[in-house]
Order: C-alpha cells, then sequence, then structure tokens
C-alpha cells in the first residue's frame, strides 16, 4: 500500500489475509496520507493475539517529523516491524524493487518508484513544481505516473507552491516522457473535468484516480 489515508483501508474489507505479507509505505506523515495505519496496526494486533497471523506487517515510513514517526513506531497495539526511509532506500517486496526520491514538501516526503521487470509505476506524493526536473528524471519513461494535482491554475496560485497544479502534472508527466498520467489528490468542491483539461493542456494521456480502480499494464514482449 503507498500511503494509507483516511478511509483507505476499508478496502482490505476486514479480512486476515489481507494483512498476509502486508507492507505500506508512508510517503510522508501529513495525517490525510497516513491516519489510518493505526487501523493496520490494530488489526495486526488482533490478528496475531487469535494466532491468525504468523508474521508482522511491514511499515516503512521518513524519520520526520520525530513525533509523529515516534508515535507510529512506539504502538503498543501493533503487530508489526518498522523501517525508516529516505532518499537512498532501496526495498524489496516480493518481485518489486521500490526507490526513492525526495520531493519538496513542507514535511520531509519521497515520490516513489515501483519496478517489476519491465514495468514500473511512478507515485509522486506531494510535492512542489520546484523539484519538476529532479521528479522527472527519477519518473523518466515510466509507464504509469500517479501525480497529485491538488491545484488549479485558474485560481491563480503562485508557480512555486507546497502543491502542484494539474497543469504542472502534465509538464511533469511531459517532461519524464510518461506513458500515461494519473491525477489524484483533488479538492472535492472542484469538478474533475477541470483537472483533466488543465493537465491535457501539457500532456495527451491523462487519467483520473478513482476507488477501487484497477489499471491493466499488460508485459510488452521485447524484439529479439
Amino acid at each position: 500500500m503507498l500511503d494509507c489515508g483516511s478511509g483507505s483501508t476499508r478496502f482490505l474489507e476486514g479480512k486476515v489475509t489481507s494483512l498476509e505479507n502486508f507492507s505500506a509505505i508512508l510517503t510522508h506523515l501529513h495525517g490525510d496520507h497516513y491516519n489510518d495505519i493505526i487501523n493496520i496496526q490494530y488489526g495486526s494486533f488482533s490478528y496475531h493475539n487469535q494466532k491468525r497471523l504468523e508474521y508482522p506487517v511491514s511499515i516503512y515510513l521518513p524519520a520526520t517529523p520525530k513525533e509523529k514517526c515516534k508515535a507510529v513506531i512506539e504502538e503498543e497495539d501493533a503487530f508489526a516491524k518498522y523501517k525508516i526511509i529516505d532518499e537512498k532506500s532501496e526495498i524489496t517486496i516480493g518481485d518489486m524493487q521500490i526507490s526513492f526520491c525526495k520531493t519538496d514538501h513542507p514535511i520531509e516526503t519521497y515520490a516513489v518508484k515501483v519496478q517489476e521487470g519491465d514495468k514500473n509505476i511512478v507515485y509522486t506524493s506531494d510535492t512542489s513544481f520546484s523539484t519538476a526536473e529532479k521528479l522527472a528524471e527519477f519518473a523518466k519513461d515510466t509507464d504509469l505516473l500517479i501525480c497529485e494535482s491538488s491545484l488549479l491554475k485558474e485560481h491563480g496560485f503562485p508557480e512555486i507552491n507546497s502543491h502542484l497544479t494539474a497543469q504542472q502534472a502534465g509538464i511533469i508527466a511531459k517532461k519524464a516522457k510518461a506513458k500515461k498520467l494519473m491525477l489524484t489528490h483533488f479538492w472535492q468542491e472542484e469538478s474533475i473535468q477541470k483537472y483533466v483539461n488543465e493537465a491535457k493542456q501539457e500532456f495527451f494521456n491523462v487519467i483520473v484516480a478513482k476507488e477501487g480502480q484497477v489499471i491493466d499494464m499488460p508485459v510488452v514482449q521485447k524484439e529479439r
């Protein structure tokens, strides 16, 4: 699981099988990205006490803000193991190779690349446009760029903010030569179509993140 914001754990359906070999990567410790990790922790604690969960869940998170990191790691009602991430971290989960890129946000935050075979996705997490070039390089030729697009240019936000406009998400996707751009992290008061239209000013292949959505990424056979 990439981030664990409010309401996200309902997709696990409360089943013990959901926590077998479970890993959560918390890109940063703002509440909208990690609030539900307590549900994962308590679920693992309960299932383990019932002797239904043999192995601890894995939680990866940044070291700061220190008080928030400490609260997660020192949670007593949890059957979990923890690992601090930074920009040099490399993680293997099953067949997936996972790496990180530090973004520009008010607290320590990382974009994530998940590579499996010749396919990969990149998730920007929250970021300022000040790291556009860095993110574009990190996401170079990605099959799917999941990019935050919290803001709309029409509202007159400054170019450098703590979040991206949808147009800036499109610019990063274009610079990265991504195959597909998925927009996420919207304000509910706004029309989703506004985000799509703005991003398409810069990049042609744009979709939006939806709850329960499955993205088909078929393996492309390389020429011999």
